[in-house]
């Protein structure tokens, strides 16, 4: 439960900074908000890896592949460039980790099963 303790702290950081930063334009505490957030998550990730609960494998790279879209696209928005519009970028990186998300709780729920 502590691991899953984590995970849920993790994610009311994140979600607190970004409506921070995007409701009341505390950009900087909104930005340290989401980093501790998203640290919170990477230790659920790393805690159930080395319990054995999780063995990572290709799912990875939609995490990672994710991550770099994500930020590229926040990267290009306070950058004037005409290639490609930063809202694809932060969508399809979004989308990425949402499927590394569902991935991540299959195999967690799955290797549970086994185990029981």
């Amino acid at each position: 439960m502590r691991s899953k303790t984590l995970l849920f702290i993790g994610i009311i950081f994140l979600v607190t900074g970004i409506l921070l930063k995007k409701i009341i334009q505390v950009e900087a505490f909104g930005l340290i908000l989401i980093i501790i957030g998203v640290t919170f998550k990477f230790l659920y990730i790393i805690i159930k890896v080395k319990s054995g609960e999780y063995k990572p494998g290709k799912e990875i790279l939609f995490l990672t592949i994710g991550l770099l879209l994500f930020f590229s696209g926040i990267y290009l928005k306070n950058t004037n460039q005409t290639v490609i519009k930063p809202i694809y970028l932060i969508i399809s990186g979004i989308t990425l980790k949402i499927i590394f998300i569902i991935k991540f709780i299959q195999i967690v729920k799955s290797n549970k099963q086994v185990n029981s």
